[in-house]
């Protein structure tokens, strides 16, 4: 689902609303989903106190990730295609597997390094390295995309700490309520929240942006970073590349290659395969 934000964003742009409307609104107008969900999963009924430490650290997640992060992005979107977005944008399980190398957090075993070398692999041909079109990519756009990475995997890796001690609803209502928050003032100094001026049409994107890009699946998320932690969530998520290349095929008629294809199933088979050795690793008797 979080794979469809480019294509909700690219109809947006379409329909002439510019990136920082789309990213302030979908941040601000997020926020009721993620209280309800808080809600009904009874975070705020839990008997353990929230310890403001834990709160500050989430909520700075949220600030690095999903307002400096974001906004990175949706800008980044106004320049490359939504499947090379995408494809850049899942550069961070190397960042994930890095910072937890240095941390000392996990080892660095030869089979994680086999499943990301064979990820990224795929993750180059799904670019379209083999035309000299996919290698020209605006350069900006995808540094901004990298950025945005960055962010991201700092995201995961406190999400997958503070999530199983203060509950993957809290974390994620802390974390993006402190960014539509940011959000919140970025535009009324920019633009003025009375300036907002969106069509019908356009308010329909923004709809399925928010809920279907935005509210499910980044619950959904941090609820799999407390169960798998950060390295396996982070790996299971490279399914998001090829997702959005068949999404951006579809609905934005953007062409894939052969060699792009193949790329979908290089990502998809490698992890599989982590799957497997994650399990092996997990229960001997395998």
């Amino acid at each position: 689902m979080l794979a469809s934000k480019g294509v909700f964003a690219k109809q947006l742009y379409a329909l002439g609303v510019d990136f920082e409307t789309v990213a302030a609104t979908r941040a601000v107008l997020a926020i009721p989903g993620f209280v309800i969900i808080a809600i009904l999963s009874g975070s705020f009924r839990r008997d353990v106190a929230l310890q403001r430490p834990h709160a500050v650290a989430a909520m700075a997640a949220g600030l690095v990730c999903y307002y400096l992060g974001s906004m990175a992005n949706f800008y980044a979107l106004t320049l490359i295609d939504a499947s090379v977005e995408r494809a850049l944008l899942f550069t961070y399980p190397a960042l994930v597997v890095l910072l937890g190398v240095l941390l000392g957090l996990e080892p660095l075993r030869k089979s994680t390094l086999a499943a990301l070398l064979a990820t990224f692999s795929g993750i180059a041909l799904v670019m379209g390295v083999d035309s000299t079109d996919g290698l020209d990519t605006d350069l900006t756009g995808a540094l901004w995309v990298f950025f945005c990475a960055s962010t991201i995997a700092i995201y995961f890796m406190v999400n997958a700490y503070l999530s199983p001690k203060m509950g993957s609803a809290m974390f994620t209502l802390l974390a993006m309520g402190a960014a539509g928050a940011a959000f919140a003032v970025h535009y009324e100094l920019r633009h003025g929240w009375f300036n907002l001026s969106v069509s019908g049409e356009a308010w329909i994107w923004l709809a399925g942006l928010i809920l279907v890009a935005t509210i499910l699946p980044l619950s959904l998320i941090s609820e799999g970073l407390r169960s798998i932690g950060s390295r396996r969530g982070a790996f299971a998520s490279t399914i998001g590349p090829p997702a959005a290349v068949v999404m951006a095929v579809i609905f934005l008629d953007e062409e894939i290659t052969r060699l792009q294809f193949l790329g979908i199933l290089v990502v998809v088979g490698s992890i599989v395969y982590l799957e497997i050795l994650s399990r092996r690793n997990s229960d001997p008797s395998m």
